[in-house]
């Protein structure tokens, strides 16, 4: 069973296009809306049982330290997962879990921080369906949710609480800042942190107890040249820069890659004058453009049409957010979306969780509910079969959930997410086209 205080009606707050719309793709939203406005309880407290599992152990009060000296006494378990079978160290079936996220409970807040706030909560209402998709596994899990009202001082101020020290996974925060404190806190105490949303990479000394779910610009960049060399081996690279936010994150680590990996490149900044034939030249190419400006976007597809089939357009998933494009146009170059929102095709995990949720809240999930569904339930599978040993299970594994997979590597300083989509429109659908 799932016990929660005071449970939540549907949410009210904005959310991110959650389907790509197309005249051929439709996905129809219109009768699924948020009907009321909730407060955010400051002191609210999952917890996760099988209602079949009657053993289930109740929560230690032993330290970190003495789970340690523990574990030397206990032996070997198989168990299986993800339709592979591991001989795992025996360990305990109750877990704490700590969520550390700006909720912005507070009565006065920002505009900005309402935004956040919203955010935040669509990521909880994730959590909850992933809770209750938790209660198949065969442990109990206490899932503690702390509001860090994204401010450094009162996140040390929970990080002091007693209780912190005994959990077993934390998840959260978002700020880069606050990210550094929680990561060092996670070091000393030795307790796993998933950062959720804030993807960092050198920020702090080698921290084998940090595991970035969100991929980073740094990631994806590595993945799509991959699938550069693996699809277009000999074609010519082109970056066509706007100097704007996609441009300095995901533009500046591709460009930096390149280099790493010393894959001759055409840097080229976007304007309306551009002489495409210059950069082109013969052969086939690759045009990388990091602008998500739809009226830059469209300018460009139009002047690259003449160089149709030759030319292949990438750009952000974001681009499917687009009202009022000529697609036929788009699949004329070839136009490939690099993005990490699989549930952009609909998969059969997202498909089971769309329909739990519509019947909760009447709405469909934004991509931060994907999120939040994925982050709790891979936490939840992972202690469930590995206890705290899972890092030395995972490492390497592609796990696919609804709108995302967690393929974690050590890269770096820390563990990070590797797993990209790339998306192509195929006879007027979207489909994968790292699966070609």
């Amino acid at each position: 069973m799932i016990l929660v205080p005071n449970r939540r009606q549907p949410l009210n707050g904005n959310k991110f296009l959650a389907y790509l719309v197309l005249p051929l793709l439709l996905i129809s939203c219109g009768a699924f809306k948020k009907s009321s406005t909730i407060e955010w309880s400051k002191d609210d407290e999952i917890v996760v049982v099988n209602p079949s599992n009657e053993k289930t152990k109740t929560p230690t009060t032993d330290t970190k330290d003495e789970k340690d000296d523990q574990t030397e006494k206990r032996g070997y378990s198989f168990v299986w997962f993800k339709g592979e079978r591991y001989k795992v160290p025996v360990h305990d079936k109750s877990f704490d879990i700590a969520i550390l996220l700006p909720f912005h409970s507070d009565a006065s807040n920002s505009a900005r921080d309402k935004r956040r706030a919203d955010l935040m909560l669509e990521y909880y209402q994730g959590m909850k369906v992933a809770a209750e998709e938790a209660e198949k596994l065969g442990s109990k899990f206490t899932i503690h949710f702390y509001d860090t009202d994204n401010d450094t001082a009162k996140l040390v101020r929970i990080l002091k609480k007693p209780e912190l020290t005994k959990m077993d996974l934390i998840i959260g925060p978002t700020d880069d800042a606050q990210v550094k404190i929680a990561a060092y806190f996670a070091r000393k105490r030795k307790i796993p942190l998933f950062s959720p949303i804030t993807s960092m990479s050198s920020a702090w000394s080698n921290n084998p107890y940090v595991f970035n779910l969100n991929p980073s610009n740094q990631m994806q960049a590595k993945e799509f040249l991959e699938y550069y060399k693996k699809n277009h081996k000999g074609e010519k690279l082109i970056i066509v820069r706007d100097g704007k936010y996609y441009d300095k994150n995901f533009g500046s680590a591709l460009i930096a890659e390149c280099a790493a990996q010393k894959i001759e490149i055409k840097t080229v900044n976007f304007n309306r004058n551009m002489e495409w034939k210059s950069y082109l030249g013969e052969g086939k190419v690759v045009v990388v453009h990091t602008s998500l400006d739809k009226t830059s976007v469209n300018f460009s597809v139009t002047s690259l049409l003449s160089k149709a089939p030759n030319v292949t357009l990438v750009g952000a998933d974001k681009w499917l957010e687009f009202s009022s494009v000529d697609y036929n146009q788009w699949e004329r170059l070839n136009v490939t979306f690099i993005g990490t929102n699989k549930a952009q095709i609909a998969n059969d995990k997202s498909k089971q969780m769309i329909s739990t949720y519509r019947l909760w809240y009447h709405d469909d999930p934004s991509w931060y509910t994907y999120m939040g569904f994925d982050h709790l339930l891979f936490a939840c599978e992972v202690l469930d079969a590995f206890g705290e040993y899972f890092p030395l299970f995972i490492e390497g594994k592609d796990l696919g959930y609804t709108n995302t997979n967690i393929k974690l590597n050590k890269e770096g300083n820390c563990f990070q997410n590797q797993y990209i989509t790339i998306l192509q429109l195929r006879d007027s659908k979207l489909i994968d086209a790292s699966q070609l």
